[in-house]
């Protein structure tokens, strides 16, 4: 948990006026990270929206699905969001009269204007949204552990060819040679 972090009404949040700005550097107990998260996370009361931005990194230690081996993976952020304030999510109407309409496309997430804004769970939420899919190690992985990757080197005249395809290999053999 980071200490800086700490949730703030979004009654005070209006009451700033301006934005309020959070330093991070620590730990988040939700994403365990080889190096701490730093960066910065600033919030501002628009009236009907919240609009939140940021900027973190870090580095994370995966385990690769494939060859099951822990690599390393840079975290790094730079998002802008803006978040409704009401009970219930936008109506058309609502962000016609927001002023913010622009900006409000796709999905919106909604916040209680009575409640607080938590920076330390939105910067986990962020990060937490760059960690891949499938963890894969890379170009150089291995594959899986226990398998012979070496490919089999042979020729055509040395396989061993199932007595059904005979003729279709002396067939072939045929057309190579002409």
């Amino acid at each position: 948990m980071i200490e800086a972090l700490e949730p703030v009404p979004l009654q005070e949040l209006r009451a700033l006026g301006t934005p309020k700005v959070w330093e991070v550097e620590g730990e988040l107990d939700e994403l365990p990270s080889l190096t701490p998260v730093r960066g910065h996370v600033s919030a501002e009361h628009r009236g009907n929206v919240l609009a939140v931005q940021g900027q973190l990194s870090t580095i994370v230690t995966l385990c690769c699905d494939r060859c099951l081996n822990q690599f390393n993976q840079h975290l790094s952020c730079t998002p802008s969001e803006l978040i409704w304030l009401g009970e219930a999510p936008p109506t058309a109407n609502d962000l016609e009269h927001s002023g913010e309409v622009a900006e409000m496309e796709g999905l919106v997430d909604v916040l209680d204007p009575r409640g607080q804004f938590d920076p330390q769970q939105w910067a986990f939420e962020q990060l937490n949204l760059l960690l891949p899919v499938v963890n894969h190690c890379g170009d150089h992985c291995p594959g899986p552990p226990g398998l012979d990757h070496q490919p089999a080197i042979s020729t055509p005249d040395s396989m061993e060819v199932d007595p059904r395809w005979q003729a279709l290999q002396q067939l072939q053999q045929q057309m190579n040679q002409q």
